[in-house]
C-alpha cells in the first residue's frame, strides 16, 4: 500500500529549503480547482511579503505546475503540497505530489492541446527542476532571482545624441 502524502512541511524543509528565510506551506485536495486556490495563496503570500517584481511570472508557474501535480501527480484522493520561499537572491515555488512518474518538458507539436507546462516553466522562471522528497512522490521547483526582475535589459548606446543637434 502506497503511503499517502501529508503535512509533511517539518519532514521537507530540511531537505528543500535552507533555515534561513522564509517559508509558508499549504496542502491542497487534488480537485479540478486546486490550481486556482493554489495560485492565490502564493498570490497573497507574495503580496503579504511585498514580493511583487515577478509576481505574473511566479502566478504563471505556480499554475502550471500544480496544474501538472493535479493532472499527473497527485492520485485520486491525495494532497497536492504547495510551498513558497524567500531565500537569499531568490524566490522559490515547490509543488509537491505523491505521484512516481518524473515530470519532463516536452516539445508539443502547434496543434497539440496539452503538453506545454514545463515548456512555460523554462521559459519563466530563472531555473527549475524536479527533487525526490523524503517520503512518496517528488518536489517540482521553480526559482526566480531577484536581479531579474523581467524587464529587458536596455541595449548598449553606440551612437550619439539623437534629434536636432543645430
Amino acid at each position: 500500500m502506497a503511503s499517502r502524502l501529508t503535512n509533511e512541511a517539518t519532514d521537507a524543509t530540511p531537505d528543500l529549503l535552507p533555515a534561513t528565510g522564509r517559508h509558508r506551506t499549504m496542502l491542497f485536495p487534488r480537485r479540478r480547482t486546486t490550481p486556482r486556490t493554489a495560485r492565490n495563496f502564493v498570490v497573497a503570500t507574495l503580496t503579504e511579503w511585498g514580493e511583487t517584481s515577478r509576481l505574473d511570472d511566479i502566478r504563471l508557474c505556480a499554475s502550471e505546475l500544480v496544474t501538472n501535480a493535479v493532472l499527473h501527480g497527485a492520485p485520486v484522493g491525495r494532497l497536492v503540497l504547495v510551498r513558497v520561499g524567500s531565500l537569499g537572491d531568490q524566490l522559490r515555488i515547490e509543488v509537491h505530489d505523491a505521484g512516481d512518474d518524473t515530470p519532463i518538458q516536452r516539445d508539443p507539436g502547434e496543434s497539440a492541446v496539452d503538453g506545454r507546462g514545463l515548456l512555460i516553466v523554462s521559459a519563466t522562471a530563472d531555473s527549475w527542476g524536479v527533487k525526490e522528497r523524503t517520503g512518496p512522490g517528488k518536489c517540482v521547483w521553480a526559482a526566480f532571482d531577484r536581479a531579474n526582475n523581467g524587464a529587458a535589459p536596455l541595449p548598449p548606446h553606440t551612437t550619439g545624441p539623437q534629434g536636432d543637434t543645430s
